[in-house]
């Protein structure tokens, strides 16, 4: 599991060296570390994660539902607290 984009205490050839052929990351971790716009600028969530494979990313509703006291609802998604800052985070079904 690389929650945050990559996989702790390993390299990615290990990675792929014990047979991985897809990694998972977290949506709501990734929107809080690194940030969307860093993603994007280092190229995209394979090059931030220098892994050219498969990666499934969640939605990030498990969070919804697990920081109830970190997060309010709306029409248009959800808004959470970062438990890192406290800065609001936006996040919409797109």
């Amino acid at each position: 599991v690389g929650t945050g984009g990559t996989v702790k205490a390993m390299y990615m050839d290990q990675v792929r060296g014990v047979g991985a052929d897809i990694i998972l990351g977290n949506t709501y971790h990734l929107m809080l570390r690194p940030g969307a716009e860093r993603v994007a600028k280092l190229g995209g969530l394979h090059e931030f994660a220098r892994w050219p494979h498969p990666i499934l990313t969640d939605s990030g509703g498990f969070q919804v539902m697990s920081l109830s006291k970190l997060r309010k609802l709306s029409e248009k998604g959800v808004t959470f607290r970062s438990h890192i800052d406290g800065a609001p985070y936006e996040m919409s079904p797109e």
